[in-house]
């Protein structure tokens, strides 16, 4: 044995003996384990953190800070372990919160920075944006931090948020594969499960599918039957693999008819991917996205045939192994991200009207539902603000942003979609408290978070070296 093999396996030893000292045997093996925690009677665990090797812990938070790391209460565990931040993944937080919005969003904010908050625009002038959002209340920045705003003509709608549990799903009957662990949809076999979502006119439907194999998921939309196939009446199904996305009509009397297909390169050699499935009645438009680029474009000529309201994912294959999380259903107003390099984007604002122009300039203000626009040096003119679909601000405006690399800089995740990333000063009781490049000092409920993330910018860790890194366990009184 040589002696950096030889040393490598003491500092294993020794970690493994340091963990032992502060728990017991089967509370250390219980952490190491990926597997679900028995219900305990006084809290149900929800929450879970992720490590930078991947594995997974259920728990419950005791503590976090941007000094202090993470407090961690495992229900096995006689004593508490804290976790330096550099060793952490992500952290889903005790629930997925509900949209408690008094007024409906209806405008979709895009920062340089990365982030994305769905929101309404109080005000724009010449250096200042003023906002208001259901979880941060009233937010205000420099407008040199805005990238861009998309005007929801229907507005922002939330219809479903999980998975929450199994129950809420409707399952295939005979064999099926389909379980529930760890907020997750997973299946290693055959199996059809859905669930109605009152869907009416459009749909945005979202989710994360992670696949240990090559896998072969149907997706059917705008259905009343959610526990099997059912060709006697409308529907769309979309039939995802890695290296395709087809989608067909189904309309009774008429049968399955494919209307177009799509090949998919960007999935070589991963084994997740965030999907984005849109559908829209009055343009009969249907769209998808892989990782928020679009990947296929359809329209049903006929216009749209089905009638259902509901939705279901079906496993085509016996041996498929995948998983479905953070699934967002929301409606959608037949629009699409315009992108960037479309817009030929110099020292002028691009307005997107809804006429199809894009006139660039200035805008000087919003206020009052109107927006103030120089055209030209010497014209400026007016708009209602119902003719405008998107503003993407002049490049050269925009605060330029450092690759953040500091273990305290972490991205929340909302329910109901959108992100902001800020410095992590503590968690106290119900309250996040951070500091943001963008808007400064912030404080909202822990409840309004799904997920924060951390080590935004990190590379993997080979998962040898980061289990030896990783456990830092001390005894609390």
């Amino acid at each position: 044995m040589s002696v950096d093999v030889a040393n490598k396996t003491l500092s294993r030893i020794l970690n493994w003996q340091r963990c032992l000292l502060s728990v017991t045997i089967a509370s250390c093996l219980s952490m190491f384990a990926q597997e679900s925690i028995p219900d305990n009677p006084g809290e149900a665990i929800t929450e879970m953190i992720e490590l930078m090797d991947g594995s997974t812990l259920h728990g419950f938070t005791r503590g976090l800070s941007g000094d202090q790391g993470l407090t961690w209460q495992h229900p096995l565990a006689s004593n508490e372990v804290t976790f330096d931040l550099t060793n952490l993944s992500r952290l889903r937080l005790n629930t997925m919160g509900l949209v408690r919005a008094e007024r409906q969003p209806d405008c979709r904010f895009e920062f340089s920075n990365g982030d994305l908050i769905y929101g309404n625009l109080l005000a724009l002038g010449e250096e200042s944006v003023e906002l208001e959002t259901w979880f941060g209340g009233q937010l205000n920045t420099h407008r040199s931090a805005l990238r861009r705003i998309a005007f929801l003509k229907t507005g922002y709608k939330v219809i479903y948020e999980g998975p929450n549990n199994l129950t809420e799903w409707e399952l295939g009957a005979g064999q099926n594969g389909w379980s529930y662990q760890d907020v997750s949809l997973k299946i290693k076999s055959r199996g059809v499960i859905g669930r109605d979502f009152g869907l009416k006119d459009s749909v945005n439907l979202s989710f994360d599918l992670k696949w240990e194999q090559p896998y072969q998921l149907s997706v059917t939309l705008f259905t009343d039957t959610y526990n099997r196939f059912d060709y006697r009446q409308g529907s769309y199904i979309f039939f995802l693999s890695p290296q395709f996305v087809s989608f067909q009509r189904v309309q009774p009397g008429t049968g399955v008819l494919t209307l177009g297909q799509s090949r998919i390169e960007s999935l070589n050699g991963r084994s997740e991917a965030r999907f984005s499935i849109r559908a829209h009645r009055e343009s009969s438009r249907f769209v998808v996205y892989i990782n928020d680029e679009p990947i296929g474009n359809f329209r049903d000529n006929r216009g749209f045939v089905a009638e259902g309201s509901g939705i279901s994912f079906s496993s085509q294959l016996s041996s498929s192994s995948f998983a479905l999380s953070n699934l967002l259903v929301t409606e959608w107003d037949g629009s699409d991200e315009e992108q960037e390099e479309d817009l030929v984007l110099g020292e002028r604002d691009v307005l997107s009207l809804v006429n199809q122009d894009r006139p660039k300039g200035r805008v000087v203000s919003i206020r009052d539902q109107s927006i103030e626009f120089l055209l030209r040096e010497e014209r400026a003119i007016r708009l209602p603000m119902e003719r405008v679909k998107q503003i993407q601000f002049n490049q050269t405006d925009q605060t330029t942003h450092q690759t953040e690399t500091h273990p305290s800089r972490v991205r929340a995740h909302f329910a109901g979609g959108g992100s902001l990333s800020f410095d992590l000063l503590s968690l106290e009781e119900d309250l996040l408290n951070g500091k943001s490049s963008t808007f400064g000092p912030l404080s909202f409920r822990s409840d309004s978070i799904r997920q924060i993330e951390f080590n935004l910018n990190h590379q993997s860790l080979h998962k040898d070296d980061a289990a030896d890194a990783i456990w830092i366990l001390e005894d609390n009184p």
